[in-house]
């Protein structure tokens, strides 16, 4: 019997600075898997995940093909290959570091660039697990994040953690959603 096709496939980007999680989320999704000790990707990583979504009442499903970007300095100059053709982008930083919330300003800088400003995107924020018990001081405020999306004209942003599968499904699906929407694509529901 012959494997079902996809009805779409999109391609993800996920991009940010190194070490806030990109890979983490990736992982997980793809392989419900976490490991604290993963390895900074080295230039680009690739996965592949299929969502459930019903398009005139027949189940059928969007193929991701993921996209997990090194953010180190050295890699920065592959982005214009990286980002091409890409359906959807998260924009990802670490909640404990406010460095990594305002490099993304270069990001968006690229993103318009390269003419993908009015892509569809969301900002995700990394590592809730550990902003539960970390001091007050290493926290970014939700104001801070709050006037980082009116800045850059967004709207989208979700709070994730990898490590206890928090929000990680959830924001692929939305992602997907505004994909869809954006193309004025059919589909009912995602599953």
């Amino acid at each position: 019997m012959m494997e079902q096709q996809p009805r779409y496939i999109f391609k993800i980007c996920l991009i940010g600075s190194g070490g806030v999680g990109k890979t983490c989320i990736a992982q997980r999704l793809c392989f419900d898997t976490f490991d604290a000790r993963t390895q900074m990707t080295i230039g680009i990583d690739f996965y592949t995940f299929d969502i459930p979504i019903i398009v005139k009442d027949e189940e059928t499903f969007v193929r991701l093909t993921i996209w997990d970007f090194g953010g180190q300095e050295q890699f920065k100059n592959l982005f214009s290959y990286y980002i091409s053709g890409a359906n959807g982008i998260f924009l990802v930083f670490d909640l404990l570091e406010m460095e990594t919330l305002t490099r993304l300003d270069w990001w968006y800088e690229q993103l318009i660039t390269y003419n993908l400003q009015d892509h569809p995107k969301i900002l995700i924020g990394t590592k809730l697990d550990l902003v539960e018990t970390a001091d007050k001081q290493y926290k970014i405020d939700d104001l801070i994040i709050e006037q980082f999306l009116k800045r850059h004209n967004e709207k989208d942003f979700i709070k994730t953690s990898s490590k206890e599968n928090k929000n990680i499904i959830e924001s692929f699906k939305e992602l997907v959603k505004k994909v869809l929407e954006a193309h004025s694509l059919d589909y009912e529901k995602i599953v």
